[in-house]
């Protein structure tokens, strides 16, 4: 027994030697210490905020095991599943602060906090983001138009959001939605077999593709489409890349992306120059022109041009801009907004009836201002974007101190975070606001959620009560100009796919197995998991 003893002991002695003796075991036996110890700490004084009592304190940081580093890692590595683990875990309506080695990021999910935000344009300013992150580390804007931006006669944030509104709605949206669907309708026709049905290996390709064009070539004319037969491939990658841009990784660790971009700048830069030389000869159509595109670009390069920093660089980083924010969001929206009705037999019905009643045999074309009046359209638009759109609100806070209730306060610089897919489906505020939309659950599309019905009967669309929920195009002051166009490209896509051509599903089954896990990550493109295999042909009339 003794000898066994001795033999132990030995054995633990030696083993206690070699450890003190390898300096490598050492440093990393620290490391795990000091990483340990890190998040018990950090797990402490987050709770310690979170529940204790106070007032006008900064939200508690969330729990982190590298000291300094803390989140930057896990942001590092993906960002947008960190960030959606964090809100899975701790989003229970309370804020919390992301800490990505120094970089503070306010995440906010509670509909009151997130209202307050919303309207207090005057405290917390969505363009410090806008013009640092977006136009300049995401569309590669010349730090001559940033300055101008941020000077004090830089009004171009008001100037542009004017512009677009005036051009996305009234008639200026139907003559965009007319131009729309005929291209759509063009581009779509030869793709399709003369005798019968035409296979589609993956339906989302095929929306992406076809509705990018359109809306590139909608906005911008025939010519670039034409001479950069890789705009929708070049423009795509650059959209997958949003959020490596805006942490302004280096070229050298995301060369596809750069070298996207720079196609991209390069080939609007000469169709900027040649835009601009056909309009000082008067030689295109003010309405729409091949060259030159649409009114509404038209009429924006003639505002850019006259601002300092805005040669046919910041020019171009600008149309950029504006075809980015015409199909990031939009295309996934629309093929969500085309699958669910196809896989949903009533309501497929519904809408081609709705379709048909506003068909104009005629132009050969809808009454999509009819269209998109009707309650049906407008509640399945809403739900769409709830449910699928995975977009981020940004602001910065340009006060001293912002309360954000009577307990939380915030420092000036804080950038602020709003998931709008979390939001959308934080069901203890919709039961709160709302308890008939949760009446099925909000993981499930239901295409009727915002329809209402008054002592008439009568079927009416409402989101009231819901700001702070339902905030897919923003809120306040500075809600997307162009949301009207976007919920029409939905529809003018609905108009072509269905009631100018027929497209059903090979395998129901299979593709209700490629629905995506809408809380896998926080912000991005919402894609199916796999392909979904279709197939179209032209209707008979």
């Amino acid at each position: 027994m003794d000898s066994n003893t001795t033999a132990v002991h030995g054995d633990s002695s030696s083993s206690f030697v070699a450890l003190r003796q390898n300096l490598y075991v050492q440093a990393i036996v620290t490391a795990l210490v000091i990483c340990v110890c890190t998040r018990l700490l950090s797990s402490h004084w987050f709770n310690a905020v979170k529940y204790g009592r106070g007032h006008s304190i900064q939200p508690p940081t969330l729990p982190y095991w590298i000291p300094g580093l803390k989140h930057g890692l896990s942001m590092g590595i993906d960002s947008k599943k960190f960030l959606a683990s964090c809100l899975n875990k701790y989003g229970d309506g309370s804020p919390f602060f992301i800490d990505a080695a120094g970089q503070k990021l306010l995440i906010l999910l509670d509909p009151e906090h997130i209202k307050g935000v919303l309207r207090s344009s005057t405290e917390l300013d969505p363009n410090p983001f806008i013009h640092e992150r977006i136009l300049g580390a995401l569309m590669g804007s010349p730090q001559a138009a940033i300055d101008h931006y941020k000077s004090e006669k830089g009004n171009t944030d008001y100037i542009q959001t004017t512009h677009i509104r005036q051009h996305t709605t009234g008639s200026n949206l139907t003559s965009l939605d007319k131009r729309l669907f005929h291209v759509l309708k063009r581009t779509i026709e030869p793709t399709l077999s003369d005798s019968g049905w035409t296979d589609l290996p993956d339906l989302y390709a095929f929306v992406e593709y076809h509705v990018s064009f359109a809306i590139a070539e909608t906005l911008l004319g025939s010519a670039i489409v034409e001479s950069y037969p890789n705009i929708i491939t070049d423009l795509w990658i650059h959209i997958e890349s949003t959020d490596q841009f805006l942490m302004g990784l280096p070229r050298f660790i995301i060369p596809k992306a750069y070298a996207a971009r720079d196609r991209l700048l390069s080939h609007i830069r000469k169709w900027s120059t040649k835009s601009e030389s056909l309009r000082h000869e008067n030689a295109v159509d003010t309405k729409w022109d091949p060259t030159a595109g649409s009114a509404l670009v038209q009429e924006r390069e003639e505002l850019y041009g006259e601002m300092p920093g805005h040669d046919e660089h910041g020019r171009a980083s600008q149309v950029l801009g504006l075809l980015y924010a015409g199909t990031s969001l939009t295309v996934p929206m629309t093929f969500w907004y085309f699958f669910e009705t196809m896989r949903d037999t009533s309501l497929h019905d519904r809408i081609l009836a709705e379709l048909k009643s506003q068909a104009n045999v005629e132009e050969a074309s809808y009454n999509f201002m009819q269209l998109s009046a009707r309650p049906v359209f407008q509640s399945m638009h809403a739900e769409t974007t709830r449910m699928y759109s995975s977009n981020l609100t940004a602001r910065e806070v340009v006060v001293p101190e912002y309360a954000l209730d009577a307990k939380y306060t915030v420092e000036q610089g804080t950038t602020v975070l709003i998931s709008s897919k979390f939001a959308g489906q934080f069901e203890p505020a919709w039961a709160k606001a709302r308890p008939h939309t949760v009446t099925r659950p909000l993981n499930t599309f239901w295409a009727e959620r915002y329809i209402t019905c008054g002592e008439d009967k009568r079927e009416r669309f409402s989101d009231a009560g819901l700001g702070g929920s339902w905030m897919s195009f923003g809120g306040g002051e500075h809600k997307c100009p162009g949301r009207h166009f976007a919920r029409n490209i939905g529809i003018v896509t609905l108009a072509v796919l269905m009631g100018e051509f027929e497209c059903e599903l090979v395998d129901p089954k299979a593709a209700h197995k490629m629905d995506p896990n809408l809380k896998e990550k926080a912000f991005g493109t919402t894609k199916p998991t796999g392909r979904i295999a279709a197939r179209i042909r032209r209707r008979e009339k």
